[in-house]
């Protein structure tokens, strides 16, 4: 059986949704930092904090970000199963690489850096986008 990799549209949906909940968090956590005494330990922690709070539970435990939600969509294994904590660790890391946002609009087959280095797919998360192998 192969997978069908969602269309590079809906890929763009997810990151821009992704990138204005993580912009909302930073601000949760800027108003709280006003609030507390230990700001020094929450201006540091912070990208940290959203950016790995945000994506790795997320795509480990639950498959998909906000933004996967609203595209219907989730992310695999290359074999259609779900990803491994170490994979959701490394798509993290990978979206830390300068331009790794880029990676998508290096043609029309290109893949994301955090997908093909983490060795999974972001697919559509309804049965029409399993399809039959045939060669």
């Amino acid at each position: 059986m192969k997978l069908k990799e969602l269309e590079k549209r809906k890929r763009l949906i997810n990151f821009i949704i992704d990138l204005i909940v993580i912009a909302i968090l930073i601000e949760i956590t800027i108003r709280i930092e006003e609030l507390v005494a230990f700001k020094t330990l929450l201006k540091v922690l912070r990208v940290i904090i959203i950016l790995g709070g945000y994506y790795i539970p997320m795509e480990y435990f639950l498959g998909k970000t906000i933004g996967k939600y609203v595209t219907k969509s989730k992310v695999v294994s290359l074999d259609g199963t779900k990803i491994s904590f170490r994979a959701s660790v490394i798509r993290f890391l990978c979206r830390w690489i300068p331009f790794e946002f880029a990676s998508l609009a290096l043609g029309s087959d290109a893949k994301a850096w955090h997908d093909v280095l983490s060795k999974t797919l972001v697919v559509g998360d309804a049965k029409n986008y399993l399809n039959k192998w045939n060669s």
